[in-house]
């Protein structure tokens, strides 16, 4: 059953996506407030807070855009004496974004979709031992941002969102976003 609505979710997004047209491309930094493998552990365990991510935006309307992007983290790592626990994680999400307001250079949007999270915990252990294991988790994003027009081809974007699935994080995002259409001699663009 979970398969199939992954499926649903997916199909109808590439169907949107289809009659949207690639705008933006860009990336940045984003801060987050990280997580517990498997939400357990006291002090090892933790994710990284720290990561880089690149975002496209695929314009449906001037309100309305899809963004789908890809985030790695900088891996939390725990040296504890005898045991070093290193926690990777990544994810992919795909966010609705709709525009509230735009005033002058500046554009305010809410933002809400679905999130992806890969992460895997490798234990080190003094004696040469070594321990591994991975996890997933579908989650639901909601959150806002703001995006300010510098130039016909350049925008500065900073978004706050809370994933909440099986790692609830709270995430911080600030980048640069190139406007596609404005190489190519197109119009002014919403995000």
């Amino acid at each position: 059953m979970k398969k199939l609505i992954i499926c649903l979710i997916i199909t109808t997004v590439a169907l949107e996506v289809i009659n949207a047209q690639f705008t933006k491309a860009g990336g940045g930094l984003a801060f987050s407030s990280g997580f517990k493998f498997h939400n357990t552990g006291e002090g090892s365990g933790r994710s990284g807070n720290y990561a880089a991510f690149v975002k496209g935006i695929y314009n449906i309307s001037p309100e309305l855009s899809i963004s789908p992007s890809f985030t790695a983290f900088y891996p939390g790592i725990n040296d504890d004496g005898n045991i070093r626990t290193v926690v990777s994680s990544m994810m992919f999400d795909i966010n609705g974004h709709y525009i509230f307001r735009s005033a002058g250079a500046f554009s305010f949007y809410g933002l809400a979709g679905l999130d992806i999270l890969l992460t895997s915990k490798k234990d080190e252990y003094e004696d040469s031992d070594t321990f591994k294991e991975s996890d997933n988790a579908l989650g639901l994003n909601a959150g806002a941002g703001i995006s300010m027009n510098l130039s016909d081809r350049l925008d500065l974007f900073t978004e706050i969102k809370y994933v909440i699935s099986k790692y609830d994080q709270l995430i911080i995002n600030s980048g640069i976003l190139f406007n596609i259409t404005g190489l190519s001699g197109g119009g002014k663009s919403g995000n």
